[in-house]
């Protein structure tokens, strides 16, 4: 090995430290309360150094943020390119206006199974940089940079031109668009408990009689039962409906 890899290795070894020191220290004492020698001294560097790397400790959290908000989307892509576009691409899924409409059950067990297996992959991404996420939600109390920075976890979803995932799945079904509805329903009743799941993991295990195994395992219980309560036949619906169409739901769900 080279000299200069010896110290390319030495340097991204040190910027991990400082990386992994910071997010120790902001989820314990906040963002707010934490001095720049502090990290120096727990990752074991020198201020000169972290200022060689970050240019302030506005930017190491900047990075941690980016970072997890990059990796979040990239699953989501995986998923829809996998998943969403290759059904449509099948015939197997037709994106309407107000709901996604398989062609049979075959095909609607098949995007359930998928779909869970894919919101059990983003569950151990949050469990995993837990902290950070802590980190985040702290931020988000608070008139600071960082204030919204929770909401960008929204981005993937938006319905902007420029938006990754609706040109992707755009590009194979044009009829495709996200109502209000389902914004919100993703926001609150999917981002959100996947982050404050995430944030009161260790404290919930710590006062509870569960194992973090079987804490994982009840929540994900729990959310499978939300997302199936989305399915009416062959169809899971994107947005409310009202009058006739939603009696027809909830008579098909009672077994009417």
């Amino acid at each position: 090995m080279s000299i200069n890899n010896n110290n390319n290795n030495n340097e991204q070894l040190a910027k991990e430290r400082i990386l992994n020191a910071s997010i120790q220290l902001f989820s314990q004492k906040g963002y707010d309360g934490t001095r720049v020698s502090e990290i120096a001294e727990a990752a074991q560097v020198t201020k000169a150094l972290i200022y060689y790397y970050f240019k302030s400790k506005e930017e190491i959290l900047d990075h941690l943020v980016h970072s997890l908000l990059k990796n979040a989307t990239a699953l989501t892509v995986d998923f829809i390119h996998t998943n969403i576009v290759q059904m449509i691409k099948d015939g197997r899924l037709h994106i309407m206006p107000d709901r996604l409409h398989f062609s049979d059950q075959e095909a609607i067990q098949c995007f359930l199974e998928n779909a869970e297996a894919y919101f059990e992959q983003v569950l151990d991404y949050v469990l995993e940089y837990r902290q950070i996420i802590r980190i985040l939600m702290l931020e988000s109390l608070k008139d600071s940079k960082h204030h919204n920075e929770l909401f960008h976890l929204m981005d993937f979803i938006r319905t902007s031109e420029g938006d990754q995932i609706v040109k992707t799945i755009s590009a194979v079904d044009q009829n495709f668009q996200y109502s209000p509805d389902l914004l919100v329903f993703n926001f609150f009743y999917t981002i959100v408990p996947l982050l404050s799941f995430a944030v009161y993991y260790d404290d919930y295990q710590a006062l509870s009689s569960l194992s973090g195994k079987e804490l994982r395992s009840v929540f994900l219980r729990s959310s499978h039962i939300i997302f199936r309560s989305l399915i009416a036949g062959q169809d899971i619906f994107l947005k409310n409906r009202e009058g006739k169409n939603r009696d027809q739901v909830c008579n098909f769900k009672a077994g009417i």
